[in-house]
């Protein structure tokens, strides 16, 4: 009997012993559906697709890779465990599989059937045999209505979802417990914005956000650590002595501390006494929203002096992305001892501050406006525009009052190095640093030049129909600090819609287009910095 259907599923073996092969199935959108052999492993599923096409890995980020990429096995993003790639396949998808070849076994027997009787049928006159139409059954398909994080492996550029907060890279095994927690903080983000988009009519609806917003930093960032020290705890030799459950430990940096100390390890070391006040604080405010309506308190009165008994406690925009900030920073240091890198060092116990000069201004700024600018500028981790963290920069000038720097601010603004928006907080505006804030304070501040820079870059990127912003940021060989306002410049000359509007942590864009009139624009941008 002629087999012809599992013919083509046929890999190996004899015609009556056939080896075959099933493709293992995907979602709508191409990814391969995984299940981790780690039974421990909650919730086990996730699924895989293939590397972002033209990422280039940053060589100090590539250091972190535990496996080369692309190479035979699999790690499980929850638990770290690595196994070959066929121990991930899901239970549902084996079942599926023996589905498709019983089915297709089937229409083979039912074809050399009915093929039988039409020979018979062929050789009399008195029998005739016509076959029904046998429309063909949907082969069976697992599939999973989960809601899922996409995410790209920043070490190696690997395509992933997962259904949990992730540890690991399914592909190279670098921890992406910062990229993880990144992604949940632009959602806190996004829930700040759409806050801060509503009117004066729906100011209630607004704190209602800024409320959501900033109990979603805490929740994520208690899962976070609770995640990393368990799996740590996992991790421990054989005989270690027994834990006691975690309970809600993370919402407190004391007990935080205390659960890590059993490795050795302090994730908050990189906070000084004012970011861990603030910390803190807002751990205090977010039980005060969650389980009293967020009205104050006697205890939380203790926290805050500003705060009064009785009053609903204020939610400010900048406050909300300080505390996911400072979180950020936390998981960040958790993210370096998965991977076994070198630490940071802990935050000093006094910190300079930053004064204005009477003698040091910039252009036509005053000696406030000029020296808040500076301390913007350095301040910049990477030299993109950011939402400035209120706290931090009262901090840092604790000789001007509240109205100097709003003053000072002001300045900044009326020559564009920030925009500022004013927010159903009595306090500072909503302050956001702009590209021109780096392109003028740069030379000044890092001894850098972001026109230099750029005019380094252009020759690379008119040399490219595709810009893939982290690969050339390797090419180029230039600090991250100096390359983003750099690139900046030149991005601003690109057309909107070539632009790509992903997010990608570290850059303005992942990746831009190069079109014949951006080229033209590009070139006349290099001949206004050259002068």
């Amino acid at each position: 009997m002629k087999l012809k259907r599992l013919e083509k599923m046929r890999t190996g073996g004899s015609r009556t012993k056939m080896q075959l092969s099933i493709p293992v199935p995907k979602t709508p959108d191409g990814r391969v559906y995984r299940y981790s052999p780690n039974i421990d492993a909650h919730p086990r599923h996730f699924v895989l697709s293939e590397p972002v096409v033209g990422f280039v890995a940053d060589p100090e980020r590539a250091a972190r890779m535990k496996y080369p990429p692309g190479t035979r096995g699999t790690v499980c993003p929850y638990s770290g465990v690595r196994a070959d790639d066929a121990e991930f396949t899901h239970p549902d998808d084996r079942k599926a599989a023996i589905k498709i070849i019983k089915q297709t076994a089937l229409q083979d027997a039912r074809d050399a059937f009915s093929d039988m009787l039409a020979d018979v049928a062929r050789g009399s006159k008195s029998i005739t045999y016509k076959p029904a139409a046998r429309p063909s059954k949907p082969r069976p398909r697992f599939g999973r209505r989960d809601l899922m994080r996409l995410l790209v492996c920043d070490c190696c550029g690997r395509d992933y979802g997962v259904f949990a907060i992730a540890l690991f890279c399914p592909d190279c095994g670098a921890p992406n417990l910062a990229l993880h927690f990144a992604r949940e903080a632009e959602l806190v983000g996004q829930q700040v914005d759409l806050a801060a988009s509503q009117s004066k009519e729906n100011q209630e609806l607004a704190y209602r956000l800024l409320g959501n917003a900033h109990e979603d930093v805490l929740t994520a960032f208690e899962a976070t650590l609770k995640v990393a020290y368990v799996y740590r705890v996992q991790n421990r030799p054989p005989g270690s002595a027994l834990i006691k459950p975690v309970s809600n430990d993370f919402q407190n940096i004391d007990k935080g501390r205390k659960r890590f100390d059993e490795f050795s390890f302090d994730p908050f070391a990189e906070l000084d006494a004012a970011e861990l006040a603030v910390l803190s604080l807002n751990i205090q405010k977010r039980h005060l929203i969650g389980h009293n309506l967020g009205v104050v308190d006697a205890k939380f009165a203790q926290h805050a002096k500003e705060a009064k008994l009785g009053e609903t406690v204020e939610l400010v925009a900048a406050d909300i992305r300080a505390f996911a900030a400072l979180c950020k920073r936390v998981v960040r240091r958790i993210d370096d001892m998965l991977g076994d890198v070198p630490l940071p060092p802990p935050a000093g116990e006094t910190e300079e501050k930053a004064m204005p000069s009477a003698t040091e201004t910039v252009a036509d700024l005053t000696p406030e406006g000029s020296a808040v600018g500076k301390w913007i500028c350095k301040a910049s981790v990477d030299g993109l525009p950011w939402h400035l963290d209120e706290d931090a920069l009262i901090a840092a000038f604790p000789n001007l009052s509240t109205d100097q720097l709003a003053e000072a601010l002001a300045d900044l603004a009326e020559d564009d190095y920030v925009s500022l928006a004013h927010t159903i907080s009595e306090r500072l505006p909503r302050i956001h640093v702009r590209e021109d804030l780096f392109l003028t304070f740069d030379p000044i501040c890092m001894e850098s030049d972001p026109v230099a820079d750029a005019l380094q870059l252009i020759p690379l990127v008119l040399a490219k129909d595709s810009v893939n912003v982290p690969g050339l940021h390797a090419e180029s060989a230039m600090p991250l600090r100096r390359f983003n306002p750099a690139i900046g410049m030149i991005i601003s000359e690109i057309g909107e819609r070539r632009v790509s509007g992903a997010w990608v942590e570290g850059y303005p864009t992942p990746y831009f287009f190069v079109v014949d009139s951006d080229r033209v624009a590009i070139k006349r941008l290099a001949r206004r910095l050259e002068g």
